[in-house]
């Protein structure tokens, strides 16, 4: 086929957006790069309650980390979405607006001024058109009314802004960016290993299978947190010894390339309920056939159904009506979660690559709670939502804590069930972050150039910079 104007490596939420509004350009010829993979069942990819079953199946890279010091020497799971769409695939599909302050995290990583971001992030909500819930549990219901109780508003020093997550859905169904590629859009299933370059130019890339694809204009890697350094380091922009170590040609001594890697962790505060209010992992015949027709019921339900910000945006909160460590095992007890999060972590971690082949995989060190603020901030959250569950009607909702659990009271016990229990939130970012490439014509495009984590669900904040960078491009 004839070389296209502009590559784009990466068929996620970025890479979609980004491929959607180049290709709109008259004559633009865009070719969207992405790595096979096979379709996970259509009931898990489209029913929303089904979104865990898609974690660890073939729609999913099925990341580790290496082992972590602070989490009781736990290597986690770290689900990446593969397939066009990317996580969104796989996603609790939460729709989160950047924050103020995440609007000029974007602006300050690719320097654009905040009015730009601020009409991109409008393009962007009018583009998705993303949706309320059609159905929200009892858990759920319970916790809102705790929180906003109108005569008794929950504060206790604390501020709080709780509220049922808007979803990127379209009738009570999954919807990913995907939907928005045309036949405008050139799209190969290949894996790539690396940019190349002739000169101080970046004039292709080249596939795993060893192929080169050239362009006439840009490069712009969207492949994510992950993958995207990982792609750079194999071109030979990181750093020197980690290049000279794994045999790759030294093309800049990049230090910050695979550095500065974010990560919401969230710890969950479970609950026991009665068995009248379980959220059953399989679905009623009467509740299929009511999703089936309305996109309502209990199957329209994202499990992570409601949550928000909590001292002064230093605490994320998501609200589920299942046990966050069991569910959907069908051994799962009757429960609902308060999980927490601190939404801008002290903690820097690194992606590391341990070889020079394209399919090997890099090794992911998140370093979580190295700060101990950190640390102390999601004791302190623990604390808060033991708080919530103590207002009513939540309080006559739950039957006792589980996780932790009562006998769990000071810091150091506290801090014991974080090292056991916690679990990553899906949110890595930051591991380009202020890297001057070595090419005009070579762009990242993605949560990896974000110096610092969003505060909330990336996923808005993410199709953000990609609409703010496409809009740059394309004058």
């Amino acid at each position: 086929m004839p070389n296209p104007d502009i590559i784009i490596v990466g068929a996620g939420s970025a890479g979609c957006i980004l491929a959607h509004q180049l290709s709109r350009q008259a004559a633009q010829r865009v070719l969207l790069i992405e790595p096979p993979s096979s379709s996970a069942p259509a009931a898990d990819r489209q029913r929303p309650s089904h979104w865990l079953n898609l974690l660890g199946s073939s729609e999913d890279w099925n990341f580790v980390t290496a082992a972590a010091p602070s989490l009781a020497g736990r290597a986690i799971p770290w689900p990446r979405g593969r397939g066009l769409g990317g996580s969104s695939r796989i996603n609790a599909m939460i729709w989160f607006p950047p924050t103020s302050a995440d609007l000029d995290n974007i602006a300050a990583s690719i320097d654009l001024p905040a009015a730009a971001v601020t009409e991109s992030f409008a393009a962007i909500e009018s583009l998705v058109q993303v949706e309320r819930p059609r159905w929200t549990s009892g858990a759920t219901d319970a916790f809102l009314a705790a929180v906003n109780h109108c005569d008794n508003p929950f504060d206790g020093g604390i501020d709080a802004d709780a509220t049922v997550y808007r979803r990127s859905n379209r009738n009570g169904r999954r919807w990913t960016p995907e939907a928005l590629l045309d036949d405008r859009v050139e799209i190969l299933r290949a894996a790539v290993d690396c940019v190349l370059f002739q000169g101080d130019r970046a004039v292709g890339v080249r596939t795993a299978q060893g192929d080169a694809i050239r362009c006439h204009q840009r490069v712009v890697l969207c492949a994510g947190a992950i993958a995207t350094p990982t792609i750079l380091i194999r071109s030979g922009i990181g750093p020197s010894d980690d290049l000279k170590r794994c045999n790759i040609d030294v093309r800049q001594d990049s230090p910050a390339v695979g550095a500065n890697l974010q990560d919401h962790l969230i710890m969950p505060v479970v609950f026991g309920v009665s068995d009248q209010d379980r959220f059953h992992s399989e679905p009623s015949d009467d509740h299929i056939g009511q999703w089936e027709s309305q996109g309502g019921g209990p199957i329209a339900s994202n499990l992570a159904e409601a949550g928000g910000l909590f001292d002064q945006q230093r605490i994320q909160i998501h609200v589920t009506p299942t046990h966050y460590l069991t569910y959907p095992r069908a051994d799962a007890p009757a429960a609902m979660t308060i999980g927490v999060n601190v939404t801008q972590p002290h903690s820097r971690g690194r992606i590391v690559i341990t070889s020079s082949d394209p399919y090997a995989r890099p090794r992911i060190e998140p370093n979580y709670l190295a700060s101990g603020n950190d640390l102390q901030k999601t004791i302190d959250a623990v604390r808060m939502a033991r708080k919530l569950a103590e207002r009513q009607p939540l309080a006559s909702f739950v039957t006792g804590e589980l996780v932790p659990g009562t006998r769990r009271e000071s810091d150091e016990s506290i801090a014991k069930s974080i090292a056991r229990y916690a679990q990553t939130l899906y949110h890595c970012a930051g591991t380009v972050s202020g890297v001057i490439l070595p090419a005009e014509n070579l762009h990242v495009v993605d949560a990896s150039v974000l110096h610092r984590i969003t505060y909330g669900n990336p996923n808005a904040t993410v199709m953000t910079l990609a609409h703010c960078i496409a809009q740059r491009m394309r004058s």
